[in-house]
């Protein structure tokens, strides 16, 4: 794996964790029963820790496709070299991986196993 691509898989395997987490949440959510629900933002920046508000049928939505992520609105969530936006709204975008970063997500989807 040349160095360019490690970056993307390391990016892409921080990004996948974290759906891991949000995969995790998705109990006390649907317990909870509110209109919205806290995730966590599923973008490539490690230090990132901004909330994302969506329904549970929102989430699911996300989840449908193994290669999409929630992300917090905004480009400084998106990391272009493995995603792009594919749904913008107000509260959360969704963002689709692409390259080594979608074959990891598809390989490593929690929903999948």
């Amino acid at each position: 794996m040349t160095e360019g691509a490690g970056e993307v898989a390391r990016a892409a395997k921080n990004e996948i964790v974290l759906r891991e987490l949000n995969e995790r949440l998705e109990a006390h959510n649907r317990w909870a029963n509110r209109r919205f629900s806290e995730w966590v933002c599923e973008c490539a920046n490690e230090a990132c820790a901004e909330p994302v508000e969506l329904s549970i049928e929102e989430y699911e939505a996300v989840r449908a496709e193994p290669t999409r992520f929630l992300v917090a609105p905004g480009e400084e969530h998106v990391s272009l070299r493995i995603e792009q936006v594919v749904e913008r709204e107000e509260r959360y975008w969704v963002v689709e991986k692409s390259g080594v970063g979608a074959e990891l997500s598809e390989e490593l989807d929690p929903r999948s196993s």
